[in-house]
């Protein structure tokens, strides 16, 4: 009966949803990643944590959406060091009828040579030769992880199990009127992000995030090199460069911005 319940969500968001694009791009989430007693990740030494570089570039991209595009209403699923569960994240941008939704994260990895950024769209691996989700499943667990922090979590997220062949088949449901457009965005943000300072493109992946399993509007998760790597962790930390990322994923807004309002008028 529950998911018979959420299928009938997704359809009606659905249909929403192609009601409100003859609007064109009118509303956007940006979603700064972790918060409050969620750190996210550490640096190594520990001087470092993901939380507050999302919050800080989540709130520069903002404000440069706002100044370029008054009409376009901006919201935050967190706008200071608070901790958002991820199903609040998604009701959010639910709620606010977004026709986007950006997830800001740093990545980690025990491989303390991993580097780069990478754009994460919802779906199953791309590469049908490899197990399911298996070759990104530490970033996976890792976002995932957060469910965990919550009380009575088991109940909560009972209807989410990313490696059950029954939750992914509505899983694909529930986004796949949004995954071409998700792909785009994804696309137009791993060109942005070329021009640096974070040099090492790890491409675009189909993984099983829940915060964007869980939203009805096109969604990306964007991990914006890695924490755990010394020559990055020192390139984010200069506010020139978090200004830099937040200008290239504003850019990237910018020419999705103006192909969807062009696709649905």
């Amino acid at each position: 009966m529950r998911r018979i319940l959420l299928i009938f969500i997704a359809l009606f968001s659905i249909i929403t949803s192609a009601y409100a694009d003859v609007r064109g791009l009118t509303t956007v989430v940006l979603d700064a990643g972790h918060g409050g007693h969620d750190p996210g990740a550490v640096s190594k030494d520990r001087a470092t944590q993901e939380k507050n570089l999302t919050l800080d570039i989540t709130k520069r991209l903002e404000k440069k959406i706002k100044e370029a595009y008054p009409e376009v209403k901006v919201v935050l699923t967190r706008s200071d060091d608070n901790f958002v569960s991820l199903g609040e994240r998604a009701e959010t941008a639910n709620r606010s009828g977004a026709n986007l939704f950006i997830a800001i994260h740093i990545n980690a990895s025990t491989n303390r040579s991993a580097t780069g950024y990478s754009v994460h769209v919802l779906g199953q691996s791309s590469d049908k030769n490899r197990d399911l989700f298996a070759n990104n499943m530490e970033v996976v667990k890792r976002e995932n992880s957060v469910m965990m922090l919550e009380d009575d979590y088991t109940t909560k997220y009972a209807d989410f199990n990313s490696l059950d062949a029954s939750s992914f088949i509505l899983l694909q449901f529930m986004q796949s009127s949004n995954l071409q457009q998700s792909l785009d965005f994804a696309q137009i943000v791993t060109e942005q992000l070329e021009a640096g300072p974070i040099e090492c493109n790890r491409g675009i992946w189909q993984d099983p995030f829940y915060v964007l399993w869980k939203t009805s509007m096109p969604a990306v998760l964007v991990e914006l090199g890695f924490i755990s790597n010394a020559t990055e962790v020192n390139i984010l930390r200069q506010e020139e460069n978090r200004e830099k990322l937040a200008d290239e994923l504003f850019l990237s807004f910018k020419i999705y911005k103006e192909k969807y309002d062009v696709s649905v008028n």
